[in-house]
């Protein structure tokens, strides 16, 4: 990656939180350390407000698919759609698939799905035959849905090339921290980590831990 890192939080109706502002934090606390490398930014469809989970948050884009400079990479945040809605995880236009698809396969980048994000990303063929993770109350739908994907269960994220899925919510800091740890050290990675007052070695909550 050149010295400038573009960091891409795509965004869509139903996105969850936690899932976009964790990765977000990350990035923009690790420019407190190396001369402000990553620029973050939000892309969508389109420049119109997008609303959160619940329409608890409302944001706007400042790209869009079409305007969105490249990024270096690409973070996708778990979505919830409204109750009662029939509308799946992972509901976007094909151009939206398209458009994640053209950006995995990009020289140099890297693309981390955050939760139920990943049902975004597995609608573009990219991870067929790859490991990869998600939410443990998602893990048998998914698996169902693509026996190609070597899912693995009780982790917080899987790496698999230019690939990194993580697990539940929270688990997008994991995420996070790990491509920071790549890029910039193990050791700006633990100063981040200490900032946000995250333990990176903490167990998995017993309630979640699949057999």
């Amino acid at each position: 990656m050149e010295n400038n890192v573009n960091v891409a939080i795509l965004i869509y109706p139903g996105v969850e939180v936690i899932d976009m502002n964790g990765p977000i934090d990350v990035f923009i606390k690790t420019n407190r350390y190396n001369n402000n490398k990553y620029r973050v930014f939000t892309v969508a469809e389109s420049a119109g407000v997008i609303e959160s989970e619940h329409s608890a948050v409302r944001i706007i884009p400042e790209y869009t698919l079409s305007n969105c400079p490249k990024p270096d990479i690409l973070v996708i945040p778990g979505q919830i759609m409204p109750e009662g809605s029939p509308e799946p995880y992972g509901s976007g236009s094909d151009e939206l698939v398209t458009w994640i698809k053209k950006q995995a396969q990009s020289e140099g980048a890297t693309i981390m799905s955050v939760c139920v994000g990943i049902y975004f990303l597995v609608k573009t063929g990219l991870l067929n035959t790859k490991k990869a993770t998600t939410h443990w109350a998602a893990l048998e739908d998914i698996q169902k849905q693509y026996p190609d994907i070597d899912f693995i269960k009780n982790v917080r994220f899987v790496a698999d090339g230019n690939i990194v899925s993580t697990g539940g919510v929270t688990s997008g800091i994991d995420g996070a921290l790990y491509l920071v740890d790549q890029i910039d050290g193990a050791e700006i990675a633990q100063q981040v980590a200490d900032i946000m007052v995250y333990n990176r070695e903490a167990p998995l909550p017993p309630n979640t831990i699949l057999p």
